[in-house]
């Protein structure tokens, strides 16, 4: 059971760093584009899509750490420990591919819960249990299961596993003041 949990922790890995990544350029300037927010300041029924915290360079980095994070598992599968996680046989093709999937699909996710918050009034940082722990799991296992057949017991573990993680992520990026809220 240890050995199924922490392979699906490591496969989820990409995903997981994707999420992160975007609270740490959120304090750096990058220009206009980059730091306009993805639904261009755009309307739905007279709220906005996503909001001003969605934007150019969270997708963009986001994204791009998750692929990183993959071709890191890519070097790293077949040395000792690390093969015995390995639940894909990593190359380089596939390595961006499952990279860009979970990345992309996390933030995509993510994006989708807070055009629902916004639709429910709910403020920008103001929590929506259960769904900020779970958005960004749904979104990179429904882009990732297209290309990867991943068995139920994987995904089982993926689900009630990888709510807590954003959990302990927003207290550390509080503590270290790159959030100003604990969740």
């Amino acid at each position: 059971m240890i050995t199924l949990i922490l392979q699906a922790l490591y496969f989820m890995l990409p995903a997981y760093v994707a999420n992160m990544t975007p609270v740490f350029f959120s304090n750096v300037k990058m220009g206009r584009v980059l730091d306009s927010p993805v639904d261009l300041r755009r309307s739905f029924l007279g709220k906005r899509i996503f909001g001003d915290n969605k934007t150019v360079k969270g997708f963009l980095f986001g994204t791009l750490f998750g692929v990183l994070t993959c071709l890191v598992q890519f070097c790293l599968f077949k040395y000792g420990f690390v093969k015995e996680l390995n639940l894909i046989g990593y190359t380089f093709y596939n390595s961006v591919l499952i990279g860009f999937l979970l990345g992309f699909g996390a933030l995509l996710g993510d994006s989708i819960k807070s055009f629902f918050k916004r639709q429910l009034s709910i403020k920008p940082g103001r929590p929506f249990p259960v769904f900020d722990q779970i958005d960004y799991v749904l979104g990179s296992l429904l882009l990732v299961l297209t290309s990867v057949n991943l068995s139920w017991q994987i995904i089982v573990i993926i689900l009630l596993i990888s709510p807590l993680l954003p959990i302990i992520a927003n207290i550390i990026a509080y503590s270290l003041k790159l959030k100003k809220v604990w969740w």
